[in-house]
């Protein structure tokens, strides 16, 4: 090839513009991966779904067992501790909340559109996100109903 053909072919190429690249206008990115966030609620919702499981097993079935009066024993013993008492309503409220938050942040994106001033939220079917959040919602709603917890 003569240098003149191989500079007609390098003149013919179409190469990149830095200088005329468009930012994107829209980014659209979950807080947490939706296979993280599904698997770090079911580690926060472990402690409370055991206890109302060891509860439901005494006092609605009548199950006796040591390990259901051992893990009453341990709540009873943060009941009775001045400082500790402030943990039982973080375990049954502030747990399930932030797995509520954590799953709904990751199934959810939300982005602006500038010229009709409206947000837009993109919802991802996500089935264990989803049945987490439930569980956690479940969670609550037993934790605020009355004489629900013994």
């Amino acid at each position: 090839m003569k240098k003149e053909e191989v500079d007609s072919l390098l003149s013919k190429l179409d190469v990149p513009h830095p200088e005329h690249l468009e930012h994107p206008q829209e980014l659209k990115m979950p807080l947490l991966g939706y296979k993280k966030s599904s698997r770090a609620g079911l580690w926060l919702l472990a402690l409370p779904v055991t206890f109302l499981l060891a509860a439901y097993l005494k006092y609605r079935v009548g199950a006796v067992s040591s390990a259901v009066d051992a893990f009453e024993r341990v709540f009873d013993s943060i009941a009775d501790h001045a400082v500790l008492t402030y943990l039982i309503p973080l375990i049954f409220v502030g747990l399930p909340l932030l797995v509520m938050a954590i799953n709904l942040l990751a199934i959810c994106h939300f982005s602006s559109d500038r010229d009709t001033k409206a947000l837009v939220v993109t919802i991802k079917f996500r089935p264990l996100n989803i049945v987490v959040f439930l569980i956690a919602f479940a969670v609550l709603v037993y934790a605020f109903l009355p004489d629900a917890l013994p």
